[in-house]
């Protein structure tokens, strides 16, 4: 096993209510047999991440010198691991990840990501994906003019248009409460869903019970016990997967196969991921969920040129 450092620019800042992201730093895991390789990556993102860039590191090495066991790990390391391993083994069998997954389209339908860097940036950005052919838009929220931008959007989504708002979980029960009633009457049927709108299952549950719209739980939902709450208290429509923070490929299949058994519906989504990472997960979305628009369409906010076959194109990413 090797480990590579490495580094990935944004063309610009990504703004969230938890974090101004500019670059994507962390580690490269390589997976060896013989001639064959596998690759992973580990890239660790303030706000979201449980690990800093030096204790994957750490982790990493561990591993490698078989001080400490995968389990042992925590989920993002053993993610890149599970990835670089995946990869090792569709090498082994001549097959691409997709066909080792078991086949699927090499597209996948994606969202467009609309950060929270400024209204105008918001209608700037909605026009130009618009015009490249996506239809589904994810918007940041979470900032002080979120009543403002709520507004616009009702303005400039045309109703064959989705909407997903996403405010990382920064609302409180009464603000969530009074948005959505807005927002519901205002978006209508263009509100396709609203992620993490509060930060606990208790003020979901009671959101839930005020105000009716479409839940897609992300960080609430990071393991099968997350999940079983919220398939018991009727909490959500969605789960959003992240296979970065969740321990990859393995326990992703292991829980977007639970939620389909229960109506639930799967959506991957890239945590601002490199290149390796991004082609992954686009691999398992296009496997388990072919017909869903999923957060991947990530690689048009990347200088780098790695990512440039993989920016979305009249609203899919196309992989392998």
């Amino acid at each position: 096993m090797r480990i590579e450092k490495t580094c990935y620019e944004l063309s610009q800042p990504v703004i969230t209510s938890k974090a101004q992201i500019s670059s994507r730093e962390g580690w490269v895991v390589v997976m060896g047999e013989g001639e064959l390789t596998g690759r992973g990556e580990i890239l660790p993102l303030e706000g979201w991440s449980s690990v800093t860039i030096e204790e994957a590191y750490f982790q990493l090495v561990s591993y490698k010198h078989s001080e400490i066991s995968l389990l042992e790990l925590s989920a993002e390391v053993q993610s890149a691991i599970n990835l670089a391993i995946w990869n090792l083994e569709a090498s082994k069998n001549d097959e691409s990840l997709l066909d080792h997954l078991g086949g699927g389209s090499n597209c996948v339908k994606v969202n467009a990501f609309l950060d929270g860097s400024s209204q105008r940036n918001l209608r700037r950005g909605l026009e130009s994906y618009r015009a490249n052919g996506l239809s589904v838009f994810k918007v940041k929220l979470g900032f002080k003019d979120d009543q403002e931008r709520l507004q616009l959007l009702s303005e400039i989504v045309q109703e064959d248009e989705k909407l997903r708002l996403d405010p990382n979980g920064s609302w409180s029960l009464q603000y969530a409460v009074a948005f959505l009633d807005r927002a519901r009457k205002l978006l209508g049927d263009r509100l396709e869903y609203v992620e993490d709108p509060v930060a606990d299952f208790e003020d979901l549950k009671k959101l839930r019970s005020i105000v009716p719209v479409p839940i897609a739980a992300d960080e609430l939902c990071n393991s099968i016990n997350d999940l079983n709450t919220i398939i018991s208290e009727n909490l959500g429509e969605y789960i959003v997967v992240k296979p970065s923070l969740i321990g990859g490929i393995d326990q992703t299949l292991k829980i977007s196969s639970y939620a389909a058994e229960n109506n639930i519906q799967t959506v991957i989504s890239s945590t601002y991921d490199g290149p390796i990472a991004l082609q992954g997960w686009c691999a398992v979305a296009a496997n388990i969920a072919p017909e869903v628009t999923h957060g991947l369409g990530t690689a048009d906010l990347f200088s780098d040129a790695q990512m440039q076959q993989m920016v979305p194109k009249a609203g899919k990413v196309y992989f392998n």
